[in-house]
């Protein structure tokens, strides 16, 4: 299923990545990144023609990585070290394969060196480039606060609702977690909605 309001130009990026994404139990993670960017793009006003090839590709390097490589960050042994390393590999991996993409697509040269430089620290770059790696960076993070997001992280991390909630509402506030005020607003309220939908099972507040 192709994201909601995907432009045409963007298509047939999505569509030769297909193979390599949702690669860690994270089903729908491609598209709902690439369409809470392709909203962001609207609300902050920016490049959609860097951010959306940039979100529909951060995480197709995981694609090259084992299985077992895949899961570390889920462990609960896992050390920083453990963790920081695979998210490396990922996001190197996903340079070379993003690059291989862009340029069998034929996508205007131009554009790639900021993609692939979003692309190549969006899980550990601790600043912000510009709009255009804040509003990728901010829509990837926006998928945990969905309920499928919410839900495969629950799988995968094995951890309680009400652990998982606080986790998350911490982060809003966090400096440099989220870039825009827009992709704060848009966490909190999916973040009510998931205490909507467990309201008839746990008493968060």
């Amino acid at each position: 299923m192709l994201p909601l309001d995907i432009k045409e130009e963007f298509v047939k990026i999505w569509d030769m990545a297909l193979p390599y994404q949702d690669k860690r139990d994270d089903k729908g993670h491609a598209r709902i990144v690439t369409e809470y960017a392709i909203k962001l793009c609207s609300i902050e006003n920016a490049e959609d023609k860097i951010v959306v090839p940039a979100a529909i590709l951060h995480d197709i390097g995981w694609s090259q990585l084992s299985k077992k490589d895949r899961f570390v960050i889920f462990r609960p042994d896992k050390t920083p070290e453990m963790e920081y390393a695979v998210r490396i590999k990922h996001q190197d991996e996903g340079v070379k394969l993003a690059e291989k993409i862009l340029n069998k697509v034929g996508y205007p040269s131009i554009f790639l060196k900021s993609i692939l430089e979003i692309i190549s620290q969006h899980d550990t770059r601790k600043n912000f480039l510009s709009n255009e790696d804040g509003a990728m960076r901010d829509a990837d993070k926006l998928w945990r606060y969905t309920k499928v997001g919410f839900d495969a992280d629950l799988r995968s991390r094995e951890c309680s609702f009400e652990f998982y909630y606080k986790r998350l509402e911490d982060f809003i506030g966090k400096e440099n977690f989220f870039y825009f005020d827009s992709a704060r607003d848009i966490a909190m309220k999916e973040l009510m909605d998931r205490k909507e939908d467990c309201s008839d099972r746990i008493d968060i507040m």
